[in-house]
């Protein structure tokens, strides 16, 4: 009877064991980092365009010519009135240095190195005279003016003669520009009043053609034919060519 008892308390101890809890394992957790919060995206400006340099214009490097006749006058400052300093025999030759406004009157410099000025149109050479720099003309005074048709187009190689008052007054003469603008150049001294008169077309007028005739057989005129001017001048002169 005891041994029943005993077996029974340990049955009893066995049944009590398997209805107790067991400890549950511990159970590892993975943190999940948290995402740091993106940061607002930043803008970088493109660098400004970069400039291509223009090449430099190249310096004007003087050149070689020639006297295209005798008896060539060098002159103190472009225009008939000014004194001549020196007259050139045919192919006498200088260096083109540079030029008038307009163009008609080139600065040279001769072999021994005196300077003037030389009309253009008695200047020999396989250059372009009209290349050179211009020069202003120093000690002179100047009378200017345009010529233009209705369109307002210039007009080149309009001739004018540009006279003092009085007998045997003096007189220069002037020639427009491919801009349409005549440079009549004065000494310094000139006063009083002056004729500007039209006078002639040159064969290289863009109302001439090729065989030097008047451009559909039409000539033209300018208006007006004469003005006056006081000297010293203020305001260029306006001409129309009709």
């Amino acid at each position: 009877m005891k041994k029943q008892s005993g077996l029974f308390g340990l049955i009893t101890l066995l049944a009590l064991a398997a209805c107790s809890p067991s400890t549950p394992a511990p159970v590892a957790v993975t943190q999940t980092p948290e995402a740091s919060p993106a940061l607002p995206a930043t803008w970088t400006p493109s660098p400004p365009p970069t400039e291509t340099p223009l090449p430099s214009p190249t310096p004007f490097q003087p050149f070689e010519a020639k006297a295209l006749t005798d008896n060539l006058n060098l002159r103190a400052n472009p225009g008939y009135l000014f004194d001549v300093l020196q007259m050139l025999a045919k192919d006498t030759a200088f260096q083109v240095i540079a030029k008038s406004p307009g163009g008609e009157w080139i600065y040279v410099e001769l072999a021994d190195g005196k300077t003037g000025w030389l009309f253009a149109q008695l200047i020999a050479t396989d250059q372009d005279l009209q290349q050179a720099p211009i020069r202003e003309p120093e000690n002179a005074q100047l009378i200017t003016g345009t010529v233009k048709n209705a369109s307002d187009q210039p007009i080149n190689g309009i001739q004018f003669m540009i006279q003092g008052a009085g007998t045997s007054a003096p007189r220069t003469d002037a020639l427009t520009d491919d801009s349409g603008v005549f440079y009549a150049f004065l000494p310094a001294s000139s006063a009083g009043k002056w004729y500007v008169s039209f006078t002639a077309v040159s064969c290289t007028s863009v109302v001439m053609d090729k065989d030097c005739n008047c451009l559909n057989g039409k000539c033209g005129s300018i208006e007006p034919a004469l003005i006056n001017v006081t000297l010293p001048q203020v305001e260029p002169l306006e001409f129309l060519w009709q």
